[in-house]
């Protein structure tokens, strides 16, 4: 050790053995901060203490009728002004989540914000007390053993009680939110004045014209066995069959479509193979520019610019434009200069398809020429309406084609898929054929891929 630290070293031992001044005591003692402010003199709680003032409170409004105070005092007012909230009912099939609270929250705030701008805002809540969700729960409930042994008539006894016992759990659960409204008297799906209030404005809906009976493609799952709205689907990846098909041209009179000797094609991209049974129709954008091909001994015609993609998507290595009669300028065609053009069927021999127009189709992917099939999705189900194409649907609840699946038919959508593609491959339409990962929507309780099919 140097003499510097030997020094420093007697000086620490010095200073830690000096006794504490008094204002070194005093700092040590804890102050209480409190008595140096100038608080309000009250009675409200420092502590919220929710778990036990929570229950008291609401308590207070029930026992206060204070729902039924605000409707009376409101209700008196001159000019009286009235708001409604129609409340879209949840499933009674469980308890409340974070989304039932997000719901009900946001809408008490409204007619709550109403009722003290002076509105007579009555909120009547209510149930959905049929429908798949609360099949589902007594399904999983009792196991798939025992629910194949259950009868209708016990089956639907036990989705009333499920849903009576939830209609009473969910209140609750709402109640503690501080949503205020109509508990003692809610609306349910299930009582014979509702059912019979339904009937009425059906009755008076069908007499104004407005009911007619038609058929629309839906989100369907094959394995609930039931319709799917938008809200009901989650979205995740899968892996599909991208393929490029040629559909051969009926005649080749039209004046507008080039002289060939080769057979003339138009060519689409899909990644549903298994819709193609039920096309009736090929979608080109109107204002687009179309071209036609030499390749493997076909004349096939696409979008203009989306030549290069297709080529490479499909592996010309060489791609030669058909030219018109001087042999000198390449053939082109605006999308609708050939409108109503009919080409065969991919699938049934018997049949034709016809080329429409639409707006939506872009020039982004594909070949500019979009496989339509009315029964199997909403832009299709447009273009059905709005050209008079046919309205196939060779799909049943189950995902299996019946009669109209023709070569497929007994076979699941999922099955006859590949089964499809080596079909068109052994007829010399499928023009190419890769596997994409993409989007697509699941049912949110099976968590299985969904399918478009039109129902009644």
């Amino acid at each position: 050790m140097t003499q510097e630290q030997q020094e420093m070293h007697e000086s620490q031992k010095s200073s830690e053995s000096q006794p504490l001044h008094d204002s070194q005591k005093s700092s040590d003692k804890k102050t209480d901060y409190k008595n140096t402010m100038n608080l309000p003199q009250t009675d409200f709680a420092m502590r919220a203490n929710l778990a036990q003032n929570e229950p008291i409170r609401l308590q207070k409004w029930q026992d206060s009728k204070l729902y039924e105070q605000i409707l009376a005092k409101n209700a008196s007012l001159e000019p009286r002004k009235t708001f409604i909230l129609h409340d879209g009912p949840p499933y009674a099939n469980g308890p409340i989540h974070m989304g039932h609270a997000f719901n009900k929250i946001l809408k008490d705030i409204i007619v709550k914000y109403k009722s003290l701008c002076g509105y007579y805002a009555p909120y009547v809540p209510g149930w959905d007390c049929h429908g798949q969700p609360i099949e589902h729960m007594v399904e999983t409930t009792l196991g798939k053993e025992k629910m194949a042994q259950t009868s209708q008539v016990e089956l639907r006894h036990l989705c009333r009680e499920w849903a009576t016992r939830f209609v009473q759990i969910q209140g609750d659960g709402f109640k503690r939110l501080g949503v205020l409204g109509q508990w003692d008297a809610p609306y349910l799906t299930y009582l014979p004045q509702y059912e019979a209030g339904n009937v009425r404005v059906f009755k008076s809906m069908y007499e104004s014209g407005a009911i007619y009976r038609g058929r629309k493609p839906i989100h369907w799952c094959h394995n609930c066995h039931t319709a799917l709205s938008e809200a009901e689907l989650e979205y995740s990846d899968e892996t599909s069959s991208s393929i490029y098909v040629a559909f051969k041209i009926n005649s080749q009179e039209n004046q507008v479509l080039p002289i060939c000797e080769l057979p003339l094609h138009i060519l689409i991209w899909t990644t549903t193979p298994w819709t193609l049974p039920a096309n009736t129709g090929v979608t080109l954008a109107p204002d687009a520019t179309y071209v036609a091909v030499l390749a493997n001994d076909k004349a096939i015609i696409l979008a203009k610019d989306l030549v290069d993609a297709v080529a490479e998507a499909v592996g010309w290595e060489t791609v030669e434009f058909l030219k018109n009669s001087d042999a000198k300028t390449v053939w082109s065609a605006k999308g609708e200069e050939l409108l109503n053009v009919t080409y065969e069927h991919p699938i049934h021999e018997t049949m034709s398809g016809r080329i429409v127009t639409g707006s939506h189709v872009e020039l982004t992917t594909g070949t500019g020429a979009v496989h339509t099939a009315p029964g199997h999705g909403h832009e299709d189900y447009q273009m059905g309406l709005a050209h008079d194409l046919p309205l196939l649907m060779p799909v049943d609840g189950n995902g299996v084609f019946d009669s109209g699946g023709g070569p497929f038919a007994g076979m699941h959508v999922n099955k006859a898929n590949p089964q499809i593609i080596e079909w068109l491959d052994a007829r010399g339409t499928l023009i190419g054929k890769k596997e994409i990962t993409h989007s697509y929507p699941h049912c949110w309780r099976c968590h299985k891929p969904v399918i478009f099919r039109a129902t009644d």
